[in-house]
């Protein structure tokens, strides 16, 4: 959408800080509705809190050409709602497999969800033949609509528990429900939520560091791949799209079968919960650093800068069998509300990071002025492996339990309840 000159009416004239404040403006979007949306899926299930939240992106995704070209600060005000929106997604999830997915699957569930990288993959790939053959508008007319169907087929498809799909056979309810009998899941009020523990607790801490840096190294990439290859490897649009997406697929197929593999270490006995995530959680973050490490000193050779992008994204997908299942072994209770809160630390990252480049790349955006950009990536990944090594725990914290005023543990299973009644 961006050009050094106006060459048509169609392309906007954006220069180098307005196009990474149009980037990074979403994250604001973003960061705002983590915590809130992981509560609120908690509290009136996920199946609605993502399911709305994404079809109302996938409209506006849908009117973003005619939006653009509006006003800028009109487009600026859509992308931090279509953060917003986007944002509330993922955390919400968390309630969803608690309530479906026994414990000994739930690293391959994560997996699938995290694996979002084939998305990505997708869309750079097919946005490259797209901008060529039909022009920029068209991405944004395809992957809504795209968007839409999903998201219909959401509703269609998906149900907060075993207990309330209505197609469900009912040996399957019984087999899962069986399977996770075991973990006690609650439908706790917001006054029950033990803030000062999860805020104090290292295990959490340990899972924001991994979140903050996988996040930060992933979207620095993401957003700022396509522009290096243009402004400093001198690539076609069309090879921007195949290069910069088939790291994406590889992650896709790399966490599936680290996932698996992490499970069968976990069922096996061979190793305990805890040293299963350090391991994974070490290997994806330590690949990708040392990844930007290369690029410092060889980036500005195609070939190299091609691999080392494939290996850092693709390997960083290792992490969900690390960090983002590691939420669901300290507190199934409130895995959303601290999905939320650990991806509202990690989204702030992702705006900072187009902040960094636009501050780093003030000349000539050459690969000199790059090599800051990996430098940091690469300090960023090997800290937050340190921390999370340190702090990180599998197993269930003490403040999961929710006790009665009698020091009973309570149980109550998931209901439809008022939101005003949860909320009290």
């Amino acid at each position: 959408m961006t050009k050094k000159t106006n060459q048509t009416a169609e392309i906007f004239a954006w220069d180098e800080n307005q196009r990474q404040e149009l980037i990074g403006i979403f994250f604001w979007g973003f960061a705002l509705t983590k915590i809130p949306s992981g509560r609120l899926a908690e509290v009136i299930g996920s199946r609605k809190v993502t399911g709305y939240s994404m079809l109302l992106a996938s409209i506006l995704t849908i009117l973003t050409p005619w939006i653009s070209k509006s006003n800028y600060y009109i487009f600026l005000s859509s992308r931090v709602l279509m953060g917003f929106l986007v944002g509330a997604s993922w955390p919400a999830v968390m309630p969803l497999a608690a309530r479906w997915v026994p414990p000994h699957e739930q690293t391959i569930f994560i997996s699938c969800i995290a694996s979002t990288a084939v998305g990505a993959g997708i869309a750079f790939q097919v946005s490259g033949f797209l901008i060529s053959a039909l022009g920029w508008k068209s991405v944004f007319y395809v992957f809504g609509g795209v968007s839409t169907l999903w998201s219909l087929l959401w509703f269609g498809l998906i149900y907060d528990s075993p207990q309330q799909h209505p197609r469900i056979s009912p040996e399957e309810k019984d087999l899962i429900e069986s399977q996770i009998r075991d973990v006690k899941i609650r439908n706790v009020r917001l006054s029950e939520i033990p803030w000062i523990s999860i805020l104090t607790s290292g295990p959490v801490w340990a899972i924001a560091a991994g979140q903050i840096a996988v996040f930060f190294g992933y979207m620095t990439l993401s957003n700022e791949i396509p522009s290096y290859m243009d402004q400093v490897l001198h690539l076609e649009i069309k090879q921007i799209g195949i290069f910069a997406g088939f790291p994406y697929f590889g992650a896709y197929f790399l966490s599936l079968a680290s996932s698996h593999f992490a499970d069968y270490l976990r069922k096996s006995g061979k190793l305990s919960t805890t040293a299963v995530r350090k391991i994974f959680e070490a290997v994806g973050l330590l690949v990708p650093a040392f990844s930007m490490l290369l690029l410092v000193f060889w980036g500005y050779l195609t070939p190299v800068a091609v691999t080392l992008f494939t290996i850092s994204i693709t390997t960083c997908a290792i992490s969900s069998a690390g960090h983002c299942t590691n939420m669901l072994d300290v507190s199934p209770n409130f895995a959303g509300t601290i999905c939320g809160l650990v991806n509202t630390f990690s989204s702030f990252t992702a705006y900072i990071s187009t902040e960094m480049v636009t501050a780093l790349l003030r000349k000539d955006n050459t690969f000199k002025e790059w090599r800051f950009v990996f430098a940091i990536v690469f300090g960023v990944e090997v800290v937050a492996t340190g921390v999370y090594l340190i702090f990180c725990s599998g197993e269930k914290q003490s403040w999961d339990s929710v006790k009665t005023n009698e020091g009973r543990e309570e149980i109550r299973p998931l209901k439809r309840k008022n939101l005003n009644q949860n909320l009290e």
